[in-house]
């Protein structure tokens, strides 16, 4: 059967671009070096494109493993609300501890700054996004904009600040951490709210207080921090809510402009948090961020 139909455009075709090399970094006991990369979606179109907000999304995996392609399925509804997604890897414990993962998202944002025209990215609304650990590095990218100790590699010229966050239950506060806690005992540490993993393995062995403080986001906020959507389900038994509540209460003590979206009976990872109505939440929230901006 022959048909002959008429196709009005109603939407923008995307395509996706895999393994982009952002960065150049230490590996196998610093005697070797390896391509930190990303997978971007961006207009198919682009020539003459007007420029597009862009979310950096940042895997979990309680720093132990990454993958940057795992979530792409689930970052589709940002890039047909006309996000350019970059979904970004890092380095995991295995191979440096805290701060290099921090140094290598920012890495990240340098070099979408740097390529900005090329993937149709407004290098004035680019904004972090992040799980479990993944929420860890959003919300140090979000309150570390003018720390320029953590900024090295290439496009030094250009800013690693980011005009938004998106922190899906990440660990903020380390604060309270402690060298001498039995590491082997995989159970949260009532004391403070830091769940196990986010000791040793992120801080580095014999870490002390200085260190432990510098892995949270809780201790950079201040008036300049920018605006925070934090997620946290009543049901996560691995990182408390308690750490989100702390970040909350830290911004709105500096009066920062935050969301703090509690997702009944979610626990952590949970596919409630990917569902339309919280994923159009947050976007509706980086959309307010745009249009204050002008």
């Amino acid at each position: 059967m022959r048909k002959r139909i008429c196709v009005e455009r109603k939407r923008e075709v995307l395509s996706l671009i895999t393994d982009i090399a952002f960065a150049n970094v230490p590996c196998w006991y610093d005697a070797s070096r390896r391509d930190l990369k990303m997978d971007l979606i961006v207009p198919k179109n682009r020539t003459g494109h007007p420029a597009c907000p862009a979310v950096v999304w940042i895997c979990g995996g309680a720093y132990r493993v990454v993958n940057r392609s795992v979530w792409l399925p689930e970052m589709m509804r940002f890039a047909r609300a006309g996000y350019v997604v970059a979904s970004i890897e890092y380095r995991t414990s295995s191979e440096a501890v805290f701060p290099a993962q921090l140094i290598d998202v920012k890495s990240a944002v340098r070099f979408l700054r740097a390529h900005a025209k090329e993937f149709c990215v407004d290098p004035n609304r680019i904004y972090a996004m992040g799980e479990s650990a993944g929420g860890t590095m959003a919300g140090l990218l979000g309150v570390t904009s003018d720390r320029k100790e953590f900024d090295r590699g290439d496009y030094l010229d250009h800013s690693s600040a980011v005009q938004g966050v998106a922190d899906y239950y990440g660990v903020v506060d380390l604060s309270g951490a402690s060298a001498e806690r039995d590491r082997m005992t995989a159970v949260v540490n009532q004391s403070n709210d830091v769940p196990y993993f986010a000791f040793e393995e992120f801080l580095g062995v014999g870490y002390g207080k200085t260190e432990a403080e510098m892995a949270g986001a809780i201790c950079y906020v201040s008036e300049k921090t920018p605006p925070f959507i934090i997620l946290h389900g009543t049901k996560d038994a691995v990182v408390p809510m308690a750490q989100s509540e702390k970040l909350y209460d830290a911004l709105q003590k500096n009066g920062v402009p935050c969301e703090f979206l509690v997702i009944e009976d979610a626990v952590h990872g949970d596919d409630l948090f990917y569902q339309d109505e919280v994923t159009d939440a947050v976007i509706r929230f980086f959309n307010g961020i745009s249009a204050e901006k002008g």
